[in-house]
């Protein structure tokens, strides 16, 4: 494990593809990072994507805001 900005990291070992690599290098050179922050920063927002993700498809029919549930919830009532 090593230590970057004051926390512990850990090691992955990692095949990308000639063209990956290149495309990572130019980045690179753009941005003035290391290839590791620039893979570390893919990481994370790959990651609160997915999280975002799985809380859109948990939150299903009401995720949208479609429909106001309190109003929909009075109208069953009503049938009552």
């Amino acid at each position: 494990m090593s230590m970057v900005a004051g926390r512990d990291m850990g090691r992955i070992l990692l095949d990308l593809s000639d063209d990956v690599i290149k495309r990572l290098d130019d980045l690179k050179q753009q941005r003035k990072l290391p290839r590791a922050e620039l893979l570390r920063e893919a990481v994370e927002q790959y990651l609160e994507r997915q999280n975002r993700t799985a809380l859109s498809d948990a939150l299903g029919l009401w995720g949208d805001g479609a429909v106001d549930g309190l109003e929909y919830e009075r109208k069953l009532r009503e049938e009552w």
